[in-house]
């Protein structure tokens, strides 16, 4: 997909995340017992609700499309080697942000 077209898209799809997440509320409203039913609702929402948030740095940096699929594997990778110790994960995920704010080039000085 294009970058313009991306970006022309965005609205679409906060609309969509919004609409999820209002529908994962109205059926936990109507139907306590249907946890799937409202959580799928909820994860996707969320989950579209972020993509909508990182649509402009897809923009910005399109190099990360191409090397998304390699990270999307590696962390379906990780998460199925450590789901029964995923408590274990989060250290290690923490320690990951921590340090990829200092990855990627640093601006040069500024006079």
């Amino acid at each position: 997909m294009e970058p313009s077209e991306l970006q022309s898209k965005r609205w679409q799809v906060g609309i969509i995340a919004i609409l999820l997440m209002l529908a994962a509320v109205v059926t936990w409203q109507l139907n306590p017992e249907n946890q799937a039913a409202y959580g799928a609702l909820l994860r996707v929402g969320t989950l579209l609700g972020a993509f909508w948030l990182a649509i402009p740095v897809l923009v910005r940096h399109p190099k990360i499309l191409k090397r998304l699929p390699w990270y999307m594997i590696a962390g379906l990778v990780f998460f199925v080697a450590f789901a029964k110790r995923f408590w274990m994960l989060i250290p290690f995920l923490a320690l990951l942000a921590f340090l990829s704010m200092f990855a990627g080039k640093r601006p040069g000085k500024r006079r």
